[in-house]
């Protein structure tokens, strides 16, 4: 009975190497997928993707998987109860009590640009004038009437970049754009990625921040692997915050 009660558990263990395990992580409250959220087990990590779904390897039956996302509750499950199907964990927010006031800081950044364009839609949409509202070209019924200039307009195109609105159009459209990386250089990327912790974390967040234009030419995944070889970097510096590259060079604009 004891070699049949080892026959049995070598069995288990060889069926549990081969076992990969899928999953898909949500927002309890809003139902929407957790993107680039770190998944662990002794056997090996992973992140989900874009739609908040995973695969993860088991080698061990005893093995449990565990999920880590900053600002939301700690998830665990053993291996061996999560069953053969893509299983759906919904992650619960933590809540900050201060005193009688319940705090949960969530932003979302689309909704956020949309409202500030739509407050701001003049000095959004301002434009100097254009070259047909400076230099007025004879008319066909009039072709001899010779060409005429604008001299407002023309002073108005001139003085352009002085004027109030095109400096407020500039500010609001660098803080958009910074807006957007905040949106997608999170600290729970970083952290997931780097398994880096407070002043760490935040030396590292500050000294490889991409800039906007860095980030429109990376993918979700290319993201994950600047992160990782920023890390590397990082460790040879010993941990030493790095001086931020300017934004803009002196005398570019937004536009």
């Amino acid at each position: 009975m004891k070699y049949l009660a080892l026959i049995i558990l070598s069995f288990l263990l060889i069926r549990a190497n081969a076992q990969i395990v899928t999953g898909k992580l949500i927002d309890k409250d809003t139902r929407l997928p957790m993107r680039y959220s770190f998944i662990a087990s002794k056997s090996g990590t992973a992140f989900t993707d874009a739609n908040g779904t995973f695969m993860l390897k088991i080698c061990n039956i005893f093995d449990t998987i565990r999920i880590n996302t900053m600002g939301y509750k700690s998830f665990k499950l053993a291996a061996a109860n999560w069953g053969n199907f893509t299983r759906t964990i919904e992650l619960e927010a933590k809540y900050i009590q201060l005193g009688e006031v319940t705090i949960k800081a969530k932003k979302n950044y689309h909704k956020d640009s949309v409202a500030l364009r739509q407050e701001y839609s003049k000095q959004f949409n301002f434009r100097g004038p254009r070259f047909n509202e400076i230099v007025r070209m004879p008319s066909a019924s009039m072709p001899f009437a010779g060409i005429t200039i604008d001299v407002g307009n023309l002073f108005r195109a001139i003085n352009k970049k002085n004027s109030r609105d095109y400096k407020l159009q500039q500010v609001l459209l660098r803080d958009e754009r910074e807006s957007h990386v905040s949106a997608r250089f999170t600290k729970t990327l970083v952290a997931g990625i780097t398994k880096l912790q407070g002043d760490s974390l935040e030396n590292f967040i500050s000294s490889y921040r991409p800039t906007a234009a860095e980030l429109d030419k990376l993918s979700d995944y290319d993201l994950i692997q600047y992160v990782k070889s920023k890390l590397e970097r990082f460790r040879l510096s010993n941990g030493k915050r790095e001086v931020l590259p300017q934004m803009l060079k002196k005398g570019e604009s937004l536009e």
